[in-house]
């Protein structure tokens, strides 16, 4: 699934006065097989002249994004097209693009619920989130829910990964 249409006029976006260049912007998931280790060994193999002969960006697996953040606040590529094969990462990066605020806004109500409960009391919340989780993707292809679950999910079970039952279910246990 690509994110951005071929013919999509690139819009202007009132959030990016929070945000400049200077900024050192990182994944906001951590993802297994990421590339934030490779990171300059990358930048060091691109062409030469990159950003003058380069203005269209496409990452078919764009996992974490480190890639494609670190090369967004290098150069201003005129087009971005990024694709995973995983839907509901794919939803999350759709939410982030067209429901930013709202999704800051959930997270921080979830962060508040979390941060106030001890450890037993935590490792509760996080498997009722990952039940509700598990029945968003049944029932819901893109939504801001489970966007947000996706995240959350994402921080706080084992190391971070993604892995999914033998029938869809994403089945990380919680981490400490």
């Amino acid at each position: 699934m690509w994110i951005i249409p071929i013919d999509a006029k690139k819009p202007e976006d009132a959030r990016l006065a929070r945000y400049n260049k200077d900024n050192n912007v990182h994944p906001f998931i951590k993802w297994a097989g990421g590339k934030s280790q490779l990171l300059q060994t990358l930048k060091d193999r691109l062409p030469e002249n990159f950003e003058e002969t380069i203005n269209k960006y496409v990452e078919p697996f764009v996992g974490g994004g480190a890639l494609l953040f670190s090369l967004l606040q290098m150069f201003n590529f005129e087009k971005v097209f990024i694709s995973d094969n995983n839907v509901e990462l794919m939803n999350v990066y759709v939410q982030i693009r067209d429901n930013c605020d709202i999704l800051i806004e959930k997270l921080s109500e979830i962060e508040i619920d979390y941060g106030q409960l001890d450890e037993a009391r935590r490792e509760k919340y996080y498997y009722d989130k990952r039940d509700e989780f598990n029945k968003l993707k049944l029932i819901e292809e893109n939504c801001i829910e489970k966007a947000v679950l996706f995240i959350f999910l994402n921080k706080t079970c084992f190391n971070g990964l993604y892995r999914v039952n033998k029938s869809g279910a994403f089945n990380v246990p919680a981490g400490r």
